[in-house]
């Protein structure tokens, strides 16, 4: 019993000093990074930073940390922002942010407020932070921005899985309910329950120029190289939008390529919209028009197929030149 009881105090002081050797490792990391970041011209600082959970958890908790790459002009600051491991499994992390979080733009500030905010990290390795598996939970997200634009969502999940074949390919889900927002000028659905969009769903498949890693923070970000939507689809007061297609990203971000959208039920929306006061009944009449004009071309009064092909800079939906392609590029 004497000799059990040594080895139990010796295995567990090991396992202490293990705790705290581990700790102090991670703490001197991540610190020494922000170091090594501010080394590098950037705004990088924090408050406070603590390492807890003894005896099976490494919780990180950085207090009131800001980041500022100088190259893009892109700043994040927080009020604290958390990481939690098990001090035996540190290939897998969960990220807890603060409420409130901001981004600074050379284009303006963008705003984000949640009521719970996490996100589940699985590395396929360490030392390079390179991501297996991202799944991103936002409860009550609000976002805002300078410019005008707005985004609510009552709960939404992003979840973005490294493929097998491709070290530069990721598969991105996204499942959002109840979703609101507004683009000046172009847009603004409110979040009513009679108005916000029910259910907003995407399967897509995107390729980088460079697979995703620490270094994609710490030096130029690689851009989109192609997107694939596999599925998309909008769920809105009985309207079903849907859409595939598959883009390359060429110079400058200028997409190459073909979106199919798929409209259905759009003649209950229009008699819903002139139930409503957010379209005048004069754009709504020329709406309907070009809507019928649009099916009976395509066959299927009910359903609207619209084939949107961008070529050299230009979107065109069959022989009607609709504008300039947006750019997409990463900053």
């Amino acid at each position: 019993m004497k000799r059990l009881t040594i080895a139990i105090i010796v295995a567990a002081l090991a396992y202490s000093g293990f705790w705290f050797w581990s700790a102090s490792v991670q703490k001197d990391a991540i610190a020494h990074w922000f170091e090594t970041r501010r080394d590098a011209g950037w705004t990088a600082d924090y408050s406070e930073l603590s390492v807890i959970g003894f005896p099976n958890r490494l919780d990180t908790t950085i207090t009131s940390p800001r980041l500022g790459d100088p190259s893009t002009g892109t700043q994040w600051e927080t009020p604290f922002f958390q990481i939690l491991r098990l001090s035996y499994n540190p290939k897998h992390l969960i990220a807890v942010a603060a409420n409130e979080q901001t981004f600074s733009t050379a284009n303006g500030e963008l705003g984000i407020k949640t009521s719970d905010l996490r996100a589940s990290l699985e590395l396929a390795d360490i030392k390079s932070l390179t991501p297996e598996r991202l799944i991103v939970v936002a409860e009550g997200l609000d976002m805002a921005s300078t410019s005008g634009f707005t985004l609510k969502s009552n709960v939404a999940q992003i979840s973005i899985d490294a493929t097998a074949t491709d070290e530069t390919q990721y598969r991105i889900g996204i499942d959002a309910r109840g979703v609101a927002g507004s683009l000046p000028g172009l847009m603004d659905i409110a979040q009513g329950n009679d108005r916000a969009i029910d259910r907003l769903t995407l399967d897509t498949q995107i390729t980088l120029t460079a697979p995703l890693s620490r270094t994609t923070i710490e030096n130029a970000r690689p851009q989109l190289d192609k997107i694939t939507i596999t599925q998309a689809e909008i769920l809105w007061s009985g309207l079903k939008l849907s859409a595939t297609g598959e883009v390359e990203i060429g110079h400058g971000g200028t997409p190459i390529g073909k979106i199919t959208l798929k409209l259905e039920n759009w003649r209950a929306m229009i008699a819903s919209e002139r139930q409503d006061t957010r379209i005048t009944q004069e754009a709504l009449n020329q709406i309907e028009l070009v809507l019928k004009l649009i099916s009976g071309l395509s066959g299927n009064p009910e359903t609207l197929d619209l084939p949107f092909d961008f070529v050299n800079g230009q979107i065109w939906l069959g022989p009607l030149k609709l504008g300039n392609a947006p750019i997409i590029a990463i900053p």
